[in-house]
């Protein structure tokens, strides 16, 4: 029998026999032929079924070399797809496109630029091929997917229910409608696309690692647990499987086992962002301070941080990362972290490293700014408004190191004693005065204020409540309670009002969103503020004031708040209460005023 008939009765028996007994007999064959490329690319296709990705990687890469193999190129930037190693697999796209125009290979191309966020550059090639054919569903897929990521979810939709029309069993597009309606909250058509599309295929990790996602979400843990795992079984060495997974034991509280899947996916990707971040939150969460900083400093590899604009950019030319503060010569620029809420949080070590680096200016949300110049008195020069400096190019020039705010931990809050449990922000003692003038018309006993809302981020909705899950707080008669509710709640809050006898209480010409200093007066004035995890929260923690916090279920939680008690060190006057216990417990309400009185 003549080698090309021995290597195709082998991989017959591969398709229908003992895959690895064929494997091994591939192999033998191949170590006495090793200069027959043909035999070489065999093994090699072979190996990545078997996940022998390394060894498959291998011969691959050899076979480009050699030859420049059209094919094993081809095969090679899908095995980097599907280990999610982007920037590889476009690497590759880009020298086969090169040597051969291929459509199939753009519209692979369109697909790892929408996976880097380069967005425009993905729809660009899309609308190319759709002028030539506009029926084509792989580049209409393409395009939808780009619409979900900028927030277009009706036009998704649309596109991939037009994709369905064409070909019902459209894998692509029942994962993608499936993950559009959970990202609009519907999860009732989410879980129903995700089921059809694993009737169709069962053995898709991308499928099997989103409805994994999906019913986390759901707090179904079993079944995402189980999910994961079978799409392990298929792609063994796609690292954010494993982190997803590492997640799931995270919120199970099971870190044993969360710190044992993180870490096995860092082993496979060292410098992944939200590897390290899932590892962070793990030591955190159990106080260990110092690794829990040096793996949180990952996060600068994530997107948000690194690739997002031509800003971020900017400041990544200049970003501090180094393991200690000892550049004294240097000017600093702190600038803040993504959001108000955690800008008013690592404020707390602002004083710390003003201290310690007297050549250090610090970058601010112009809302906080009067804030921070009066809470800091000794370094009230040190303040600027958001982009005095980034904006303009001079005084940026003369910035030697960038440091976000967030990256202070690593510095000053090492271990749990150097946590300073204090009010760190003062309110403007005129506001207060005529923030008290207001109030003295309400003359009940208990002055309560309440926010109930988030809107930044796809954790919002399982953040928030509504006001009817607060009703027994508008039972209690001796309470006047004040709206801290920014955003569009009007038509919510009249609704309520109409319904029950104790109102939710504005004050007049309050704004909720931009006056930080009027916001910062009224918190000042309560008994108690009850709330859930937004900004405002935050400023009440840095005033010091008496405050409930109504904790998110876990997969929706921060790291300050994920505690394994009632409180957290970052601020010393909030009390954390899960938010099934707080709709569920009927005596909670009634401790809190016992406190008071």
């Amino acid at each position: 029998m003549n080698l090309i008939s021995q290597i195709n009765n082998i991989l017959k028996k591969f398709e229908t026999g003992d895959r690895l007994k064929s494997y091994k007999e591939l192999k033998k064959i191949f170590l006495k032929n090793k200069n027959n490329n043909l035999l070489r690319y065999n093994l090699a296709v072979i190996q990545k079924n078997l996940n022998f990705n390394k060894e498959a990687r291998i011969n691959y890469n050899y076979l480009i070399k050699v030859e420049k193999n059209l094919k094993a190129m081809i095969n090679l930037y899908n095995m980097d797809i599907e280990e999610a190693n982007y920037f590889e697999a476009l690497n590759m796209i880009e020298n086969i496109l090169k040597i051969k125009t291929i459509e199939n290979v753009n519209r692979d191309k369109a697909f790892v630029l929408y996976k880097l966020n380069r967005i425009e550059e993905a729809k660009k090639i899309c609308i190319f091929y759709l002028k030539k054919n506009n029926k084509d569903l792989g580049f209409l897929g393409v395009i939808g997917q780009c619409l979900f990521h900028e927030g277009s979810y009706d036009k998704a939709i649309k596109i991939f229910k037009s994709i369905l029309k064409v070909d019902s069993k459209n894998l692509s597009a029942l994962n993608s409608l499936a993950r559009t309606y959970q990202e609009k909250n519907e999860k009732i058509k989410a879980e129903e696309y995700y089921l059809r599309a694993l009737a169709i295929d069962n053995l898709s990790f991308y499928l099997l690692n989103n409805i994994a996602g999906f019913y986390r979400e759901e707090l179904a843990y079993d079944k995402a647990i189980d999910y994961y795992k079978q799409a392990l079984s298929v792609n063994p060495n796609n690292a954010y499987i494993y982190n997803n997974l590492a997640k799931i034991y995270f919120d199970l509280d099971n870190h044993k086992q969360a710190m044992k899947n993180s870490f096995k996916a860092l082993e496979m990707k060292r410098n992944d962002g939200d590897i390290q971040k899932t590892i962070s939150f793990i030591y955190l969460k159990d106080h260990d301070f110092e690794n829990g900083w040096n793996y949180f400093d990952g996060r600068l590899d994530l997107e948000d941080f690194k690739e997002k604009s031509s800003y971020v950019k900017k400041l990544n030319k200049k970003l501090y990362r180094s393991s200690n503060l000892n550049y004294k010569r240097d000017k600093f620029l702190v600038v803040r972290e993504q959001g108000i809420g955690d800008e008013i949080l690592y404020s707390s070590m602002y004083e710390d490293l003003l201290n310690d680096i007297d050549n250090t200016v610090i970058e601010c949300d112009l809302r906080l700014l009067n804030l921070y110049k009066r809470s800091f008195p000794k370094y009230s020069e040190k303040f600027v408004g958001l982009g005095t400096i980034t904006n303009n190019d001079e005084k940026f020039k003369a910035i030697d190191n960038i440091i976000y705010a967030g990256s202070l931990g690593r510095y000053y809050r090492k271990n749990i004693k150097d946590f300073k449990n204090n009010s760190y922000l003062k309110v403007n003692q005129k506001y207060f005065d005529d923030m008290k003038k207001k109030l003295s018309i309400y003359k009940k006993k208990y002055k309560i204020g309440l926010s109930w809302k988030s809107f930044n981020n796809k954790f919002a909705t399982d953040k928030s409540l509504n006001l009817k899950d607060l009703n027994r707080i508008f039972k209690l008669t001796d309470c006047d309670i004040f709206n801290l509710q920014y955003g569009n709640v009007k038509d919510e809050i009249n609704s309520f009002n109409n319904l029950t006898k104790n109102k939710l209480l504005n004050i007049e010409g309050l704004d909720l969103y931009n006056d930080f200093e009027g916001i910062a007066s009224l918190l000042k004035s309560l008994d108690v503020f009850i709330t859930i995890s937004n900004s405002t929260a935050h400023l009440a923690g840095a005033l010091g004031v008496n405050t409930i916090l109504i904790k998110p279920e876990n997969y929706a939680i921060f790291h300050y708040w994920n505690q394994k008690t009632d409180s957290t060190p970052w601020y010393a006057s909030i009390r954390l209460i899960d938010k099934k216990k707080f709709l569920n417990d009927s005596k909670f309400l009634d401790n809190i005023f016992k406190n008071l009185s």
